[in-house]
């Protein structure tokens, strides 16, 4: 689905990646976990291409690609329903076409009953699930989470992990998402890329067994390791 070979990055003085490959199959969900500053969130722009490298080469095989951020970032003067169909005017859908994609995907992301609320009279929840509606709604072929459940309470959070994981299988796409949480990296990916250092590296690949992601131990063990081995490398960093 996309490969970034041999990417170099840098901005400024700063080497943000150097030789950085990274190569994903369609319809992988891969967790991009790592510490704050490494450059997870530069790889999304890469893949989005609204960031060039200096080097390496970016192949991507989609057309069309949707962006969540952490912040909803809804234009405050439209309804619910007008800021989910915005982006069905580039997918050249008729009037009634928008419309019933709109009113089909309401009901999935439980604001049927606010389509027609402005996000000033939203909770800080359900301007997300309108976020995340607007991204699935144009039915992407790749998915870019920029930890978009970060300040979230741990109730909140895991409803609006229930709720992607329910349009991944209303709408499957690959995807890949920036996070800081082991734990919801577990739940929701095919794939832990464990990122660290400065040029950021690889420092892990994990593909995680479906059938045994949500057993307590399995978790408990993938937390285990990955801690582990991001403390080593720490410590060898530093050394």
């Amino acid at each position: 689905m996309f490969s970034l070979s041999e990417i170099d990055l840098n901005y400024g003085e700063l080497k943000v990646l150097e030789q950085f490959s990274l190569d994903c199959r369609k319809q992988q969900f891969i967790a991009l976990y790592g510490p704050s500053g490494v450059g997870k969130t530069s790889i999304l722009n890469l893949l989005s291409a609204i960031i060039k490298p200096q080097a390496g080469d970016v192949q991507a095989d989609f057309q069309r690609i949707a962006y969540v951020f952490q912040e909803p970032r809804l234009i405050p003067w439209l309804s619910v329903r007008e800021n989910l169909e915005i982006g069905l005017y580039n997918l050249e859908l008729d009037a009634g076409e928008r419309k019933k994609r709109v009113e089909n995907l309401l009901p999935l992301l439980d604001l049927a009953e606010f389509g027609d609320y402005r996000p000033g009279q939203l909770s800080g929840g359900m301007k997300q699930r309108v976020s995340i509606g607007r991204a699935f709604i144009i039915q992407p072929d790749l998915l870019l989470l920029d930890e978009p459940f970060t300040g979230l309470d741990e109730n909140l959070k895991n409803d609006m992990q229930e709720l992607l994981i329910s349009l991944e299988q209303w709408h499957r796409c690959t995807t890949v998402m920036v996070t800081h949480d082991v734990n919801e990296a577990i739940k929701l990916s095919d794939r832990i890329v464990v990122v660290q250092g400065r040029p950021c590296r690889i420092i892990l690949d994990l593909y995680l067994q479906s059938d045994r992601r949500f057993t307590p131990d399995y978790a408990s063990q993938i937390r285990q390791s990955i801690r582990a081995l991001a403390t080593l490398e720490e410590t060898l960093e530093y050394a």
